[in-house]
């Protein structure tokens, strides 16, 4: 919203100053506040408005008046603030940083709040400080990995004894030096943000280009909290996969079902973590105990002539030890038995 003009608020202030208070015109022509504080709304100077109006005395006879425009100048100023705040984010979108800092500074200075204003142009130096590091680091990172790839130059130009030679190896040595300083300087930027990726990515380059300089204690930092941040990470998968295990077998235990048994195998054969032997041990006993019984009641199914019942039941079981050759001639066996009875059967 567009503050009143400046004729309209010397009518509403101005004038209603001179109804409300006749005998005093002579106040108008030399020291007005309600003029001033048209004025200064006029140019969209919502603090001096402010001030205009608390700074004039109780026993002025426009103080009433003014002090019922306050919350108005107040509303305007914030209206005022809101549409300049979203010009300077539009602004910073399409990153022109100087007029987007121009736009919140000259805000600032105008409105009764500038909280908000102050707090903006604290994030967008913040953001544009970002985008440059960044971009920096990436330019570094080129840098550096072109002389790492072309290491043997050196080594080759240093047999040339020509001028030529000679200034190329001075430029990639000041090459190198500068391009490690600058992945030193934001790896350190990175690590006072706790950014502990991207610091151990510029600072690990940088000691690649300049072997021989001391680690910097940033660096040392960053490997130890990464270090960290991967033991606990490694830590809560093996302690996820601990209790998968470990419920399965539960699972097992009171039901009794092949199926759940096969289950908790499948999983303890998928991961081999040492942190599971104990569960697979366990289980793999209860596999070979499982298998033995389910073979012997097949034996006694088969030779009780019920074949098709022992065969079903070895096949149950034949995931517990597939590769078991025993296994394979009794189905063989079994189902050969089957075949011929059903071609007897057959009319």
């Amino acid at each position: 919203m567009n503050p009143p003009k400046r004729g309209a608020w010397r009518a509403t202030l101005g004038l209603g100053a001179v109804l409300i208070l006749p005998g005093c015109a002579s106040w108008l022509p030399f020291s007005d506040p309600a003029n001033r504080v048209g004025d200064a709304l006029q140019a969209h100077r919502y603090r001096d408005a402010l001030a205009i109006i608390e700074r004039t005395d109780e026993t002025h006879p426009q103080y009433g008046l003014l002090t019922q425009q306050r919350q108005g100048v107040l509303q305007a100023s914030r209206e005022y603030r809101q549409e300049k705040l979203a010009l300077a984010r539009e602004l910073s979108a399409r990153e022109d940083w100087s007029q987007a800092y121009q736009v919140l500074e000259d805000t600032g200075d105008r409105v009764a709040e500038p909280e908000p204003v102050d707090a903006l142009l604290e994030q967008l130096h913040e953001r544009e400080a970002r985008t440059l590091r960044a971009r920096l680091n990436q330019w570094y990172l080129a840098q550096a990995k072109a002389l790492l790839e072309t290491g043997q130059l050196d080594q080759d130009l240093a047999h040339h004894d020509d001028h030529r030679a000679i200034r190329i190896l001075d430029q990639r040595a000041r090459l190198r030096q500068q391009v490690s300083d600058g992945l030193t300087e934001l790896g350190d930027a990175y690590a006072d943000q706790a950014l502990w990726r991207q610091a151990l990515v510029s600072l690990e380059m940088a000691q690649r280009l300049t072997p021989d300089r001391v680690q910097p204690a940033s660096l040392k930092r960053a490997r130890k909290t990464l270090d960290s941040a991967r033991d606990r990470a490694r830590d809560a998968r093996q302690e996820t996969r601990y209790q998968h295990a470990e419920t399965l077998v539960s699972r097992y235990q009171q039901t009794g079902r092949l199926q759940d048994l096969l289950a908790a195998r499948t999983y303890l054969t998928q991961h081999d973590d040492t942190y599971l032997d104990t569960l697979r041990e366990q289980v793999q006993r209860w596999s070979r105990d499982r298998f033995a019984r389910t073979m012997a009641q097949g034996e006694a199914l088969y030779a009780k002539g019920e074949y098709r019942a022992a065969h079903q039941l070895w096949q149950q079981v034949a995931p517990l030890d597939p590769e078991n050759v025993e296994l394979q001639k009794k189905l063989e066996r079994s189902e050969r038995v089957i075949r011929n009875l059903e071609s007897l059967n057959t009319p």
